[in-house]
């Protein structure tokens, strides 16, 4: 959607008020369609706005201006991830929300869940809430990081690489939380204070049972925002954003965010990484004196 006024003192404000953008029949979906109509009637400035993520005018983000893709399914079908039990049989909308999270089965729990979520953040339709899950939906998850078809400057001997990561991250990173009641008192893996008996608590599948956190705890260990309907990375026994846990392997370039691949430092770090847990395993199993090692 365009919120145009929350910007009309941009440069760009009668560009992007003007009839002739048309924006009701083309909806911004088809950027190759957007970028020839730029082309043609002269509005590079328009097609940076909405591709490339900061106006060239006012030097805004992208997010400022409110200008997403619209989403046409759910997070659950853009991973590829197949329906389960966990799902909730509640239609956001009909409650206000554009999405409620998985694992609760009824509206009263649904409402208990959005009262312990910081009011700003509460996706309930034509709220700061639902603005504000749009704009995570595009950072937390670049779809740029989903899939090769949404990727604009794979070089040709880097897709093999590109596919394997996002196999790889797919099968043992990436994943939806979903919310249950706690069994039994224990602490919250986030804030480490009591999750008392029947409380309610967000659990994450790549993780033992026993881990809950606090649904306002459920956050990414690098930008520290709410996951964006639950879904996570899990790296080294912590949760990401898929964004985060992306940069910690592959670098990303600053102009079309896209993430790339490795640095020869990053080669050389993960390799020297992997070097040293060989040596400490090898003289572990020896039962001699692991040596110092340094960086």
């Amino acid at each position: 959607m365009l919120d145009l006024q929350r910007h009309a003192d941009c440069p760009l404000w009668d560009a992007l008020a003007s009839p002739v953008v048309p924006w009701p029949g083309m909806r911004y979906a088809c950027v190759k369609v957007l970028h020839a109509y730029c082309k043609v009637f002269d509005k590079q400035e328009l097609y940076d706005l909405i591709v490339r993520k900061t106006c060239q005018e006012c030097k805004c983000p992208r997010e400022t201006h409110a200008v997403y893709h619209e989403q046409l399914t759910t997070v659950r079908e853009r991973l590829g991830f197949k329906h389960d039990t966990n799902t909730s049989r509640v239609d956001p909308r009909q409650m206000g929300y554009t999405w409620v999270p998985p694992g609760i089965l009824t509206s009263a729990k649904i409402q208990r869940y959005f009262d312990v979520i910081p009011p700003e953040k509460v996706p309930k339709i034509g709220t700061q809430g639902e603005r504000f899950r749009d704009k995570q939906l595009v950072y937390q998850l670049p779809k740029q990081d989903l899939a090769l078809a949404y990727c604009k400057h794979v070089e040709d001997q880097n897709r093999s690489s590109y596919e394997d990561f996002v196999a790889a991250r797919n099968e043992i990173a990436l994943d939806i939380g979903y919310v249950k009641d706690t069994p039994q008192a224990t602490k919250c893996a986030g804030c480490s204070d009591a999750l008392n008996q029947g409380e309610m608590a967000v659990t994450a599948p790549k993780f033992r049972e026993q881990t809950l956190w606090h649904p306002r705890c459920f956050k990414c260990t690098t930008c520290d925002e709410l996951l964006v309907d639950l879904t996570y990375c899990v790296h080294d026994d912590q949760i990401y954003c898929e964004r985060h846990y992306a940069e910690m392997l592959k670098p990303r370039c600053s102009a079309c965010d896209e993430v790339g691949t490795p640095s020869f430092r990053n080669i050389i770090q993960l390799i020297t990484k992997r070097f040293r847990v060989i040596v400490m395993v090898v003289f572990r199993l020896s039962s001699s004196p692991a040596p110092l090692m340094t960086d």
